[in-house]
């Protein structure tokens, strides 16, 4: 007497599910328990309505991941050696109860008013001297110095007079591969875009300089697709989640503001510059040329409306990294550091 088995090719909560006859015999196993039937018509209806049923949930009701990161054996990913690696706002909000301790136990209005005080005689003086209105009226090598100047005036009066952490310290003043805080300065006032806001945004896509790939400090993609591709940290919807699907070698569950989200670590392409500020200069283009991120130039050069309008468009943000804390991070790090003090 033959005997007809086949798996499905569907699973029901990790199990394989199995079908065979025998004779008059139809057999149902799953989880390893086997029901035996005595085919007959009816019962052949009502085995196909159980088949249709099992093959529709596990197409259109996916099963959720676990809270487990799983992470492939080739995805070159080592957290033992660097937890943080491939998630620098991992880093960052690990880092938000000491911004927070920090900004409640130290009374810096003082520092803040002295550094207020003489940047705005600097300013002043640039403008008298050079008979202008506006700083976007003086020619580059005069902005080069008064920048310079106002960049050495926050170090000396700010940096020095508050307690910066050495990596943070040497991130912001180390000008070997570039000017940071002369850069941010002259951005502003070519392209609108808040000091604050720049130097923050180099701060926390690089976690403080510990992650620079190919001089992108921002984060910003690759369109030609033509670099190597890298892993970096992305926030899906499970929406979001099947359409990125194929970048995706991790992912876990994690929920933000009742919201549930896909904190998933990705292979893709982000973009290579020749030196550290010809990514400065891309990010200020960036931002002037793509249409989605108008909506930030309309605050000017508040920092708050900045940084609440420049998240993921999950919270009502336009959609510049997909993390839901984006914006609060970049506070953080502005309100630490002291960094609006330069916007003006």
């Amino acid at each position: 007497m033959k005997q007809y088995k086949f798996t499905l090719p569907v699973k029901v909560k990790g199990s394989s599910v199995q079908l065979g006859y025998s004779g008059r015999n139809f057999y149902f196993g799953y989880q390893g328990k086997v029901i035996v039937f005595v085919l007959n018509k009816r019962l052949m209806i009502i085995v196909s309505v159980l088949l249709g049923v099992i093959v529709l949930q596990s197409f259109f009701y996916p099963q959720p991941t676990s809270n487990t990161t799983h992470i492939t054996e080739n995805s070159y990913v080592n957290e033992m050696e660097d937890p943080y690696k491939d998630d620098v706002v991992g880093f960052a909000l690990d880092h938000m109860d000491e911004l927070d301790n920090f900004l409640k136990t130290v009374n810096t209005a003082n520092t803040r008013e002295r550094f207020t005080v003489q940047k705005q005689l600097l300013v002043s003086k640039y403008l008298i001297k050079n008979k202008a209105s506006r700083l976007d009226q003086l020619d580059d090598q005069t902005l080069l110095e008064l920048n310079k100047k106002i960049s050495s005036l926050f170090v000396e009066t700010v940096f020095q007079t508050i307690k910066v952490e050495k990596h943070v310290f040497k991130y912001f003043t180390d000008t070997v591969d570039l000017k940071k805080f002369e850069t941010a300065l002259m951005e502003q006032i070519k392209y609108n875009v808040p000091a604050s806001i720049k130097l923050a945004q180099s701060a926390l896509e690089t976690a403080y300089g510990r992650k620079v790939v190919n001089n992108n400090y921002f984060g910003i993609k690759d369109k030609t697709r033509k670099t190597q591709k890298k892993i970096t940290t992305e926030y899906y919807t499970w929406n979001e989640y099947q359409r990125n699907k194929s970048k995706v070698v991790a992912k876990k569950k994690i929920y933000k503001d009742g919201k549930l989200l896909y904190k998933c670590l990705i292979k893709d392409h982000f973009a290579s510059y020749g030196t550290p500020w010809e990514s400065f200069r891309a990010h200020s283009v960036f931002l002037n040329t793509n249409n989605r991120y108008s909506p930030l130039f309309v605050n000017g050069r508040n920092y708050k409306a900045w940084a609440d309008k420049i998240g993921s468009t999950k919270y009502g943000g336009v959609g510049y990294a997909t993390s839901p804390i984006y914006g609060q991070l970049l506070k953080k790090i502005i309100q630490r550091y002291h960094l609006d003090l330069l916007d003006y």
